[in-house]
Formats: structure tokens, C-alpha cells, sequence
């Protein structure tokens, strides 16, 4: 084999592993960005939680969470529990509407609204008694 061959040869080599340490090195910084914004996410779905409680003046566990799935920067949120003790739905459902940074460990209520008793899916014909964001934008039809 000639050296002039050789040479063909180790510069593509070079040329491939390059290419393969860059995708590499994309790859990893990709990774990197998606598990960093998750962490910060489901930081703010606890601090959510807390503002919910801290809001309603109710310690319960049991609430839902519903995020902007169409927008995945978004910050707003949607956060429904109990009015009165029970499981989870079964009694009149207080929904928040939650927006912004965290300040102070908790984050801004916007507005929201109330669901009657044994609403499994959140709909807008179901929904009353909106104030804040939630009536100046008539996210309820009552």
C-alpha cells in the first residue's frame, strides 16, 4: 500500500471522528438543556402546590395539575382541589389559575374558578364563579 494511500485513510479517520465527537458533544448539551428544564419545571409544579394551599388555606395532597402542553414555555398553570374535605373530585373544586416567577416560594394567582362536585374533566361548561384572569378572559360559560 503507498503512503500516499495511508494518508487518504487517516484523514478521513480524522474527518469522521470529528464529526462523530461533534454529534457527540450535541447530543450531550441537548441532554443537559432537557434535564435542566425539568428540574425547574417540576420546581415550580411544587412551588404551585404550595400557593394553592397557601391561597385556599387548605392542606391537602390531592390536587391536579395542568399544564400549557400546546406551549411548553409557558409558566401558567392550572391548579384544582377540594373546597371541603373528601376524595379527590368528589367535592366542589377550587381551580387556580398560577403565572409568573417564584418569589417568596410561591407564584402569582392570576384568577380562576369552581367546579361543581364529581367533574372528572375540566370543561368551560362546567366551570363557575370566575374572577381575575379567568372572567376577563370567559374561561367560564356560567
Amino acid at each position: 500500500m503507498s503512503g500516499d494511500a495511508r494518508g487518504r485513510r487517516g484523514d478521513a479517520w480524522l474527518i469522521e471522528t470529528t464529526v462523530i465527537g461533534l454529534i457527540g458533544l450535541l447530543l450531550a448539551v441537548g441532554t443537559v438543556n432537557d434535564v435542566v428544564r425539568q428540574v425547574h419545571v417540576n420546581r415550580r409544579l411544587v412551588v404551585d402546590l404550595a400557593t394553592w394551599r397557601a391561597y385556599s388555606a387548605r392542606d391537602y395532597r390531592n390536587l391536579t395539575i395542568e399544564q400549557d402542553v400546546k406551549h411548553p414555555d409557558s409558566t401558567r398553570e392550572v391548579v384544582c382541589g377540594n373546597t371541603s374535605p373528601g376524595a379527590p373530585k368528589e367535592r366542589r373544586q377550587l381551580c387556580l389559575i398560577i403565572t409568573g416567577a417564584v418569589v417568596a416560594g410561591r407564584r402569582a394567582v392570576q384568577g380562576g374558578y369552581y367546579l361543581p362536585p364529581l367533574t372528572v374533566v375540566d370543561r368551560r361548561s362546567a366551570r363557575y364563579a370566575c374572577f381575575g384572569a379567568a372572567k376577563s378572559q370567559e374561561l367560564c360559560e356560567r
